[in-house]
């Protein structure tokens, strides 16, 4: 127990007890349990930083008039209290149900009674008086038992304690599909599939597995017992094993739960003071036949779920709601994996903080008691602190002001003469996000954005009067601003990127014989951008692992030193194959914004068929070549074509497509085009072996 004795007290009509007064009272610090010592020292620190005076720590108490607080760690409780703080008498008393708890119940007292938070308890000026009200009785719990907003700030352990938060790195010895990395796989670990030994899956019967990760978890109990979560979990394919064990305890060609499960079990029936899960994910949907021990659960998540709206007015609400009572079924340990970025660009705002809250509302009711809610990992994304604190309120309480959160957070994060305008416009586009009822993936381009929120003018008011507004500030708050502003610049960029009309490619202007002039603005925003780079080390921008250092190379060569000209531009073209329902705007071919590594933005995307296209001769009279440029991304199963034949009233030019790594790659078909021919064909000829698969095209040329 610690104890911190306090010479001040009050009478029995008093509102408020007088905690320090300066010149007056200044607290003792009583600790007769060396594993709260910490605690003591924490708390004293706090009281130094606020009113500048550090409390003494004793081990004794000599009089019987001081006042005291006492803190303690609660007992078991059916009631799900984190922390308490009570007073009566002489005796204040917080209690939380661990250490990690009691360093919140710290923060609390001091961000509630002292107005000292996470923000300024550096730069607070000195506080002459601490009060509580008259025999308080505080009881604080969280909304989910597990609590982490995966952004690069929850990170660092006071973040955590200030916010309440759990970081996997510290709670789960086994995370994800890595049980390959914690045990040595041999033969008799392996699925069996069709009657032979398949590398790619594990046997969840298998004695030699169970062998290796009980093993596994007595070491880590023994060595590690503060990550006391185990993810027990398939690796990540449909691959189900078909060994005489597994079948007999259930599994199917696509179902694994029965064999996962068990094991699962088995391990939380002999680890009592463990935690084990398997994830709603592929072959483990389904759950098992059986209830799960009260040590074990599941993780599910949202990635099938309707993104960007919410989910109890949208018309997948029973389906999300039937996947939960399944599980409530066999569990009461339901965690959720949510996701909170766009992952195909960091730097896209995606504000979808509001409607989050009203999922997390809706899941809580569903039962899920806890909450990975990812975002960009280590790696910085635009609005990532405030998201991650925002992320961090909301999994304590559902039911937390967000627009006043958000206005809190730029007060005391931002300097004074940017905090305003960071609110209006953040606010601003939560609400048009949360009005609107269309979805927005966790991955794609910035049409969505454009389709939900995103209002290019108002976005580039907002982002001029940033710039204007952060030339006035100290050399110290600039650097406070710049991964913001590097964010906010490349996002300026891509709108000019993908935002052609008429006559305008977004980032250039037409003139009358077809060449783009570029705008000003743009030089002046790649040079912006180029020192943000340098200055703030911030380089990826996505989950592939795209850097700004290829994105501005990209700019550079494909646009700034590429003079586009074409003689389609802004013309028509007919589309004889079938094209994707995601992608059937054909005038992509024709708009002058020009694609990069990139397949969501600017790229006509063909999966259904071989890509024909008719062209009107007479619009591009006097040309003599075809340039076509192709995306080749593997990764997301996107294909260079074998082939490009230019059919021109019956004469055919065509040419081969070479093997190539490269991420973009031109082709350049020399034609001729005389003054009586009437119709081009251009046939775009997948690769046999890819038939099913993408091809990729962004601008059609004529030269």
């Amino acid at each position: 127990m610690m104890i911190i004795l306090v010479s001040f007290g009050c009478d029995s009509n008093s509102q408020t007890f007088t905690v320090y007064e300066k010149d007056v009272v200044v607290p003792l610090v009583f600790v007769n349990d060396a594993s709260l010592h910490p605690l003591a020292e924490d708390l004293c620190d706090f009281f130094e930083q606020a009113v500048g005076i550090r409390p003494i720590i004793t081990s004794e108490v000599s009089s019987k008039d001081k006042v005291v607080i006492a803190i303690d760690i609660l007992k078991k409780t059916d009631d799900n209290i984190d922390f308490t703080i009570t007073h009566k008498k002489n005796t204040i008393t917080i209690k939380a149900r661990s250490i990690e708890a009691l360093y919140n119940a710290n923060r609390y007292f001091f961000a509630n009674y002292v107005d000292v938070n996470q923000f300024s308890i550096k730069t607070i000026d000195a506080v002459d008086k601490i009060m509580i009200p008259n025999n308080m009785d505080y009881k604080h719990s969280n909304d989910f038992e597990y609590r982490e907003s995966y952004f690069p700030d929850n990170f660092n352990k006071q973040y955590r304690r200030w916010n309440a938060t759990h970081t996997l790195e510290e709670e789960w010895a086994l995370w994800g599909h890595n049980i390959n990395k914690v045990v040595r796989v041999t033969p008799a670990m392996l699925a069996e599939v069709d009657g032979e030994i398949n590398e790619e899956q594990f046997c969840f019967s298998s004695p030699e597995l169970e062998t290796a990760l009980r093993k596994f978890i007595k070491r880590q109990v023994r060595e590690n017992h503060k990550q006391h979560k185990f993810m027990i979990m398939p690796n990540d394919n449909a691959i189900v094993c078909q060994c005489d064990k597994c079948i007999a305890q259930g599994n199917t060609k696509t179902n694994a739960s029965p064999a996962v499960f068990t094991l699962l079990n088995k391990f939380a029936k002999d680890f009592p003071e463990q935690q084990f899960f398997s994830t709603a994910y592929i072959t483990t949907q389904v759950p098992p036949d059986f209830k799960l021990e009260e040590n074990a659960g599941i993780m599910i998540s949202t990635m099938a779920f309707p993104k960007g709206v919410v989910i109890e007015t949208s018309n997948k609400k029973d389906v999300v709601r039937n996947t939960f009572t399944k599980w409530k079924n066999v569990t009461n340990k339901i965690y959720l994996w949510d996701y909170a970025i766009n992952f195909d660009n960091y730097y896209e705002l995606y504000p979808t903080v509001s409607i989050a809250q009203q999922n997390l509302k809706f899941y809580k009711n569903l039962g899920v008691t806890g909450v990975f809610m990812q975002g960009s990992e280590d790696l910085y994304s635009v609005f990532t602190d405030l998201k991650c604190y925002l992320y961090a309120q909301l999994l304590q309480d559902v039911e937390v002001n967000v627009n006043k959160e958000i206005a809190f957070f730029f007060k005391n994060k931002y300097p004074a003469a940017v905090s305003s305008l960071l609110t209006d416009y953040y606010t601003s586009i939560e609400r048009l996000s949360f009005q609107s009822k269309k979805a927005m993936d966790i991955y794609g381009g910035i049409s969505a954005a454009k389709k939900k929120y995103l209002n290019d003018s108002e976005f580039n008011s907002f982002y001029d009067r940033l710039i204007k507004t952060t030339d006035t500030l100290s050399n110290t708050e600039v650097k406070t601003m710049q991964p913001l502003l590097l964010a906010l610049t490349f996002q300026k960029l891509e709108i000019l990127r993908t935002s052609p009309s008429i006559g305008d490619t977004g980032y250039a202007t037409i003139t009358t014989d077809n060449v783009a002039e570029l705008k000003p603005e743009v030089e002046e925003l790649l040079v912006r951008l180029k020192k943000l780079k340098d200055a703030t080390g911030i380089d990826v921008y996505n989950e592939s692992g795209f850097t700004l250092n290829n994105y501005i190379h990209y700019w550079d060569t494909y646009i700034v030193a590429t003079t586009y000209k074409n003689m389609l531009f802004g013309k028509k073209v007919k589309v004889l194959s079938k094209l994707d329902e995601d992608y059937p705007d054909s005038t992509l071919l024709t708009d002058g914004a020009v694609g990069f590594n990139d397949y969501y933005n600017n790229w006509l995307l063909v999966t259904r068929d071989s890509l024909s296209i008719e062209i009107d001769a007479a619009d591009v009279k006097g040309s003599n070549k075809v340039e076509m440029t192709f995306l080749n991304n593997a990764r997301h199963k996107i294909y260079l074509p074998q082939r490009i034949e230019v059919v021109i009233d019956g004469k055919k030019y065509e040419t081969e497509i070479k093997d190539t790594e490269s991420a973009i790659y031109k082709v350049v078909i020399p034609i001729t085009v005389n003054p009586e021919d009437t119709t081009i064909l251009i046939n775009v000829v997948k690769q046999s072996k890819y038939a099913n698969k993408s091809i990729a095209c962004d601008e059609l040329y004529f030269k």
